[in-house]
């Protein structure tokens, strides 16, 4: 990230621009993104693809981290008596604003992280740095561990929302 966002900013405004990714000339795998502000990312690490791809959800359609078992991990990120702003995740508190409507009738509320379920969007517990009360839309996701080309159903519409948007559709 930066501490000098206003060089930034300024730097940007030789150019017009929706949005600010700065590449940092490093092979030290991170990245990190704040929405609607700018996103930054390594370009010289092995993982450089999926870091782009994973800080432009932050950055760009506000999607949330979907892992809970790192060194980021918190317990209580999340109030769960709220509903998280971000698309992908979900307290249940008002689950029918999330990705309800995309759900299959026959798959169970919260859903059981099994083979079964494994390609299926659900309702999987753990996501947003916390293990336990805030649930993501699939077991496994580019916003969650690394993988380039694995956006779910549900960060893909929130992509497309956010492009609809922008283009006035």
């Amino acid at each position: 990230m930066t501490e000098e966002y206003k060089d930034v900013r300024d730097l940007a405004a030789n150019a017009p621009y929706d949005q600010i990714y700065i590449l940092v000339n490093t092979d030290k795998y991170g990245g990190g993104a704040i929405y609607n502000y700018y996103a930054t990312c390594v370009n010289f690490n092995i993982h450089s693809e999926y870091v782009f791809v994973h800080e432009f959800g932050h950055a760009f359609a506000f999607l949330a981290d979907e892992y809970y078992t790192s060194s980021t991990a918190y317990n209580d990120f999340y109030p769960k008596l709220y509903e998280p702003l971000e698309p992908n995740i979900t307290t249940l508190v008002d689950f029918d604003s999330k990705w309800k409507d995309l759900i299959k009738e026959d798959t169970p509320i919260p859903t059981p992280a099994t083979k079964e379920f494994e390609k299926k969007l659900g309702v999987f517990e753990g996501g947003g740095y916390v293990e336990k009360g805030v649930y993501r839309p699939k077991q496994d996701c580019s916003m969650k561990s690394i993988s380039v080309d694995d956006y779910c159903t549900v960060c893909k519409r929130a992509i497309q929302r956010m492009i609809d948007y922008y283009t006035g559709k």
